[in-house]
């Protein structure tokens, strides 16, 4: 493996600075298209994190449900009033549920969703 000459590291360096100075101009630019760009990229933004919201949620009702379908009595404070909770007719047993997949899949979600913000 060879190293980079030096010659080619700064000819790198200069294409990454004029790169910069060039996207500097155009995000500080106070005109319309650069405000309208970011509203557009804003609304994806806000798509992407309802997506996200939505297939956490499902996830956390089947969570949700595989709980309550293990018939435990709720704590005394009952402070997530779990003895109100609906419960759903076909819940999926624990086992199906519960799984190193599932619980690595809604970990990435999560992780995901809170680097949005």
């Amino acid at each position: 493996m060879s190293t980079p000459s030096p010659i080619h590291e700064s000819s790198d360096r200069t294409h990454s600075v004029n790169a910069f100075h060039k996207c500097w101009v155009a995000s500080t630019a106070d005109n319309n298209l650069t405000l309208h760009g970011f509203r557009r990229f804003k609304t994806t933004q806000l798509l992407n994190l309802r997506f996200l919201e939505n297939e956490i949620a499902d996830m956390d009702h089947t969570v949700y449900q595989a709980g309550l379908s293990l018939g435990l009595s709720p704590s005394p404070g009952d402070r997530l009033g779990l003895q109100h909770s609906k419960r759903d007719a076909d819940v999926p047993k624990v086992n199906d549920v519960i799984t190193q997949e599932s619980i690595s899949k809604l970990r990435n979600l999560i992780k995901e969703y809170s680097v949005c913000w």
